[in-house]
């Protein structure tokens, strides 16, 4: 039920005639506690965007999982505990690299069809992709120069490749957290 409540009181942020409203109010007074303790996290804000919230819903759900496990089995393993904060920690960065790789794509496209657009989105977005893009491409190609385009390429293969393998390397991982006996 709280983590329903957390999601409306995230929710209503964006609405701010809702989020003064006394119900407003009210839920910000029992989520904004929980909630802006994961605020100061750094590594949870990525330019003005704040993904704290992920991170509280995800430790909420570990909570969850835990406690329903000990509920339906009588028991909980170090493995079973240790596999929800897996799950928590990979379902933000998976999230991340979602996002990265669907920006990525839209930039290409972009590059792809315009010639030259200016536009504070797409300076925007050029901010936020620049960094990885220039430190995958001087990573992989040492100090030979690339294109915007083939580095935007570059940048969204290995993107997707880290994604899918990390995918691959996290379940077999929580299959082995889960078989932990104790």
């Amino acid at each position: 039920m709280y983590s329903f409540v957390c999601i409306i009181r995230i929710m209503m942020s964006w609405i701010p005639n809702l989020e003064y409203s006394p119900v407003g109010r009210f839920i910000a007074g029992l989520c904004d506690p929980y909630l802006n303790w994961f605020k100061r996290f750094s590594f949870t804000r990525i330019g003005m965007v704040d993904f704290s919230p992920i991170l509280a819903l995800g430790l909420l759900s570990v909570g969850s999982m835990t406690f329903s496990t000990l509920a339906a089995t009588g028991r909980i393993t170090l493995g079973i505990v240790f596999a929800g904060i897996l799950q928590v920690v990979w379902s933000f960065f998976s999230f991340l690299l979602n996002i990265m790789i669907v920006f990525l794509i839209i930039r290409l496209i972009h590059d792809l069809v315009s010639r030259y657009s200016y536009s504070q989105f797409w300076t925007m977005l050029d901010r936020f992709l620049n960094p990885p893009i220039s430190k995958i491409t001087r990573l992989i190609m040492r100090n030979r120069t690339l294109s915007y385009r083939a580095s935007l390429i570059l940048t969204l293969l290995v993107t997707v490749a880290v994604r899918v393998g990390l995918a691959f390397g996290i379940h077999y991982a929580l299959i082995l957290l889960y078989s932990i006996p104790v």
